[in-house]
């Protein structure tokens, strides 16, 4: 029998879902700006865990934040130098 290691995903790997206040305590915003950024597609669609329950991919809020960083970092000037 040969041997397989068998491949264990990583924390950063692996499907996560947060529920709707959790994520915008996350992102800094209230609850129904969270809402607002699924309805204009800023964020990914909720994903239904129950009757009554809801939840959005933890990567999809982990973007959302990576994307408002970026939008407030100047973006470094190409200055020419002279030789």
């Amino acid at each position: 029998m040969e041997n397989q290691k068998q491949d264990i995903p990583s924390a950063g790997r692996l499907a996560a879902l947060e529920r709707i206040p959790a994520a915008a305590k996350r992102m800094g915003i209230s609850v129904s700006q969270a809402y607002r950024e699924i309805k204009t597609g800023r964020l990914v669609p909720l994903v239904k865990l129950g009757a009554r329950a809801s939840a959005v991919p933890a990567a999809s809020v982990d973007n959302w934040i990576a994307e408002r960083i970026a939008e407030s970092t100047p973006q470094q000037a190409v200055k020419g130098g002279r030789s």
